[in-house]
């Protein structure tokens, strides 16, 4: 059997439930909530850096497919159309708008969305992990205090 400690870890790894469903999960499973934060953003960070490292390689590989590709098409004509169309909003939220995006604790607004929005828009790795890393504190801690409130009255 799994223990709850390494089960909140692994839900805040999870790209769908992230910090939002395992601080909930741990509080409810009895745990401290100090060590419930340091296991939801700890998970939940971990797949960033790797996710910033390997988009740039994939988006390499479907554009470096021979020009009539399907994939290569679709993603060249909606990406570059998107890049071109949002470019002034990125270059003036950039970083801001990259954390607040995060910290807002919302379903498909986390880090691993947040990774691929970075990675899109140009933003630099550095800039976007720490943007991201700044947004998961905040929505985890936005959780935890919804999920300390909503058990205090169950």
């Amino acid at each position: 059997m799994i223990s709850p400690e390494l089960y909140t870890f692994v839900m805040a790894m999870s790209p769908i439930v992230e910090c939002r469903g395992a601080i909930p999960y741990g509080i409810l499973a009895g745990l401290d909530p100090y060590l419930v934060m340091i296991l939801s953003v700890t998970g939940n960070l971990l797949p960033v850096p790797f996710l910033l490292a390997c988009l740039s390689s994939l988006e390499r590989a479907i554009v470096g497919r021979p020009e009539g590709n399907f994939f290569r098409r679709v993603y060249v004509k909606y990406v570059d159309s998107l890049r071109r169309k949002t470019k002034p909003k990125i270059d003036r939220y950039g970083f801001l708008g990259l954390m607040l995006f995060v910290a807002v604790p919302l379903p498909f607004t986390g880090a691993w969305t947040a990774s691929l929005v970075a990675h899109l828009f140009g933003v630099g790795k550095t800039r976007s992990l720490v943007s991201i890393s700044l947004g998961v504190a905040i929505a985890a801690f936005l959780v935890l205090a919804f999920a300390l409130v909503l058990k205090f009255f169950i």
